[in-house]
């Protein structure tokens, strides 16, 4: 049957990656793709701040 030939499920992995993370909304951008050096939140214009987040990469 074809639901035989399916590979064993694999663990996810995550690596701690650098985000900038919103003081006001739930909204987060990895640091690799802001270029500013102190971004505002696009949703609602608030500060963001550096912080380290668990990110599934495979």
């Amino acid at each position: 049957m074809y639901f035989n030939n399916r590979r064993p499920a694999s663990d996810p992995v995550y690596a701690d990656t650098v985000i900038w993370q919103c003081s006001e909304c739930n909204c987060w951008s990895r640091k690799e793709f802001v270029a500013e050096d102190e971004p505002k939140c696009p949703m609602c214009n608030s500060k963001m701040h550096e912080e380290t987040k668990k990110i599934r990469i495979e």
